[in-house]
């Protein structure tokens, strides 16, 4: 039996997505001080990557780069998010991590803004790496917490509880205050504090899908 090409499945995971997005109902809300056309690094949690890798490219005249695995299923990834948008740099985050966030960094200074899932790949959940801070200290960007809440989704079984909105779903997004990471004497408590905003921003995007909060809204 003939193996399906990671190339042809990451075509049609393209397709379905596209089609699941376009059915969302999709609102995005920003902190006044956020940019549309300026570049940054955008953190989000790993298990609610979905409507903001979609969103980024379609933000103003922002060009986009992500970081994809060199492995078999990496080659789908980078399908899919070349078709979404992206220009994609291959490496990884957790082994040769160093060469993978050079060429992050080398991508920043020909004008791409970068979407980091802040506590992948593997975790723990909701604790931020240090990749993300050493990223935006070396390229003089500021770190934009992303938000986001589902009103209905399918969460699976895996260690980042990974949430994917069900169709006609409504998604609010939130982009929090922009965080410049001014040194890195301590790393270990500026990746607590981009934690903790990144989970603020989850939580404020959460109040304004439940009608608790509101806030300046993108059209």
């Amino acid at each position: 039996m003939r193996i399906l090409s990671p190339t042809f499945i990451g075509k049609i995971a393209h397709y379905v997505t596209q089609l699941l997005y376009k059915t969302l109902r999709v609102s995005i809300y920003s902190h006044p001080e956020v940019d549309p056309n300026r570049q940054y690094v955008y953190g989000f949690w790993h298990g609610k990557q979905f409507a903001p890798l979609m969103l980024m490219p379609k933000r103003g005249n922002q060009k986009q780069v992500a970081l994809v695995s060199a492995s078999r299923d990496g080659d789908m990834l980078a399908t899919w998010l070349n078709l979404v948008g992206y220009h994609t740099i291959r490496g990884s985050s957790s082994r040769k991590g160093i060469s993978s966030l050079v060429k992050l960094i080398a991508a920043t200074k020909e004008g791409y803004s970068v979407g980091i899932a802040a506590d992948g790949p593997r975790g723990p959940e909701f604790a931020a790496k240090a990749g993300i801070s050493f990223l935006a200290y070396k390229a003089g960007l500021g770190v934009i917490p992303f938000g986001a809440a589902y009103s209905h989704k399918w969460q699976f079984n895996s260690w980042d509880k990974y949430q994917l909105p069900r169709p006609f779903a409504k998604v609010v997004l939130y982009l929090g205050q922009p965080m410049a990471i001014e040194n890195l004497d301590n790393v270990e408590e500026v990746s607590k504090t981009v934690s903790q905003v990144i989970t603020e921003a989850d939580k404020q995007a959460l109040q304004i899908l439940q009608g608790k909060e509101t806030a300046l809204k993108i059209v």
